[in-house]
């Protein structure tokens, strides 16, 4: 698939994946998060070089479509906000962003884009609904409590709205017996295979805001799950990566008490996240997870100062 460009033409043509990823608000880290592909996969995919699998664009789809129902559901309840019970017409209404804690638990995307585009949806489907009970609808900051402001939290959960990735796969979580954290412990005490990137950051705001630690790494069960011999299990390439943000507890306190997911898998074409388990995938246990990995950061650089310092210095 080339990359489609017309002689004098002020841009280059849009294609079926950057259409849908513009349209979702993604920027191409928030893409590849969402689509559980590498950074690159998505660039090669905007420019044409490698088509997105048919499966990701037809679900991409229905997902927009979901979108553009649940934007007129929303729309439709602000404009009856907008008629007091005494009947004065209340133009201004206000719709908050979801907190972190909300994001989560809504299975909501990080994206501020996608809140951008999502809440332009909303506003245009309220002020386009006629002279009676049209509305202005204005984004504003987090509200914890459930209110006339974010009532359209409770809305998304009500119907399903899971955006959080485009496909949740059979498998797309990667488990691991607990002898994995002597390997990530040696490994980030040796430092000898650590791969230090810094991410983040916009032209308005140029400084990082994550650090991502990549160490070489095939699970047990990756050769068998794959039908790969040992030595292409070698040449595989897949690592383990730790991506943290750059700011919070020196101590690494945030992490141990969080839900995201800070250790990945990454393959050629897909990142999953890694969580523990006893027995079985029904015990993985995500806050034992980022409880032990905060222990070893705290065990092997002391401090998360420390971490960046020898990151940053690699």
């Amino acid at each position: 698939m080339p990359e489609i460009s017309i002689p004098d033409y002020p841009f280059k043509l849009p294609n079926e994946a950057s259409t849908l990823i513009s349209r979702f608000g993604f920027s191409q880290k928030e893409a590849s998060v969402f689509y559980g592909v590498r950074l690159d996969t998505i660039k090669k995919w905007i420019s044409g070089k490698m088509a997105m699998p048919d499966d990701l664009v037809i679900e991409s789809y229905n997902k927009l479509a979901r979108l553009q129902d649940f934007a007129a559901l929303v729309a439709a309840a602000y404009n009856d906000l907008a008629v007091e019970d005494d009947g004065e017409h209340m133009a201004h209404q206000y719709i908050s962003l979801p907190t972190v804690t909300q994001m989560r638990r809504g299975f909501m995307p990080v994206s501020k884009g996608f809140y951008e585009s999502l809440f332009a949806d909303i506003a245009a489907h309220a002020y386009s609904s006629g002279p009676d009970d049209f509305c202005y609808v204005v984004p504003e900051a987090p509200d914890e409590e459930i209110g006339k402001t974010n009532f359209w939290i409770h809305l998304w959960v009500q119907h399903d709205m899971q955006m959080e990735l485009c496909i949740e796969r059979e498998g797309s979580v990667a488990r691991f017996d607990v002898d994995f954290y002597t390997f990530l412990k040696s490994e980030l005490t040796s430092w000898k295979n650590v791969q230090c990137t810094f991410s983040g950051g916009s032209d308005l705001h140029p400084h990082p805001d994550e650090v991502c630690l990549d160490i070489p790494y095939s699970p047990d069960w990756y050769g068998e799950a794959h039908d790969l011999t040992d030595e292409e299990v070698a040449l595989a390439g897949t690592s383990v990566r730790i991506a943290i943000s750059i700011t919070g507890s020196d101590t690494f306190d945030d992490i141990a008490g969080d839900e995201q997911r800070f250790i990945q898998l990454v393959e050629d074409d897909e990142i999953r996240p890694m969580m523990e388990a006893h027995e079985g995938p029904e015990d993985a246990d995500l806050c034992a997870t980022n409880e032990n990995l905060a222990l070893i950061l705290r065990e092997v650089f002391g401090s998360r100062k420390a971490l960046l310092a020898k990151a940053a210095h690699q």
